[in-house]
């Protein structure tokens, strides 16, 4: 016969806790560590399905994500110990698909890119800590379509060495030329 029922898995400090059906977890399943939560989980017919959360030590959500038959597919974000959003993801059965995006503690974003089905796809954009942008890049199926545009904090482009365009010369060139960024 093949167990089912609820079950409590005690081993020092930790704790588990949930539900098995048929010899396989169905339901949701709580883990603990010193009466703080570490995980909660969902599962059907023994594979993860639905909302998955993940728990820094002060109890503060570490990661949130939803699964569908044991892949993660949906909107996931990972989050600082102090509570702020760290990166936002989207996943399609188990790959990054669409916007991913990285976050500084002030809510700002680091970093922009595109997925589709796991590879790099279209604009790739990194940003300064004062929010201007620090490179351009566009891809096409994983690969780079023409050298990066990078740019110093205040604005400049730079050039092949890495360093700044003078500001004269990059004056010059946004009077004259239409604005790439």
């Amino acid at each position: 016969m093949t167990p089912s029922g609820k079950f409590d898995l005690a081993r020092g400090d930790s704790h588990l806790s949930g539900t098995l059906l048929d010899g396989r977890l169905e339901g949701p399943l709580r883990i603990e560590d010193s009466d703080r939560p570490q995980a909660s989980l969902t599962y059907r017919r023994g594979e993860l399905e639905g909302p998955l959360v993940l728990y820094h030590p002060n109890g503060k959500p570490a990661a949130q994500m939803v699964y569908a038959q044991g892949r993660l597919h949906g909107i996931a974000t990972f989050h600082a110990p102090e509570g702020w959003l760290q990166r936002k993801a989207g996943y399609r059965q188990g790959q990054l698909h669409g916007e991913a995006i990285n976050y500084f503690a002030d809510g700002s974003p680091v970093e922009v890119e595109h997925y589709r089905d796991g590879v790099r796809e279209g604009p790739y954009r990194r940003f300064h800590a004062n929010g201007r942008l620090a490179l351009s890049a566009q891809y096409r199926q994983g690969r780079l379509l023409e050298p990066a545009r990078m740019y110093a904090a205040d604005g400049r482009p730079l050039d092949e060495q890495g360093k700044p365009l003078s500001r004269l010369s990059w004056w010059w060139r946004r009077w004259t030329e239409p604005d790439e960024a």
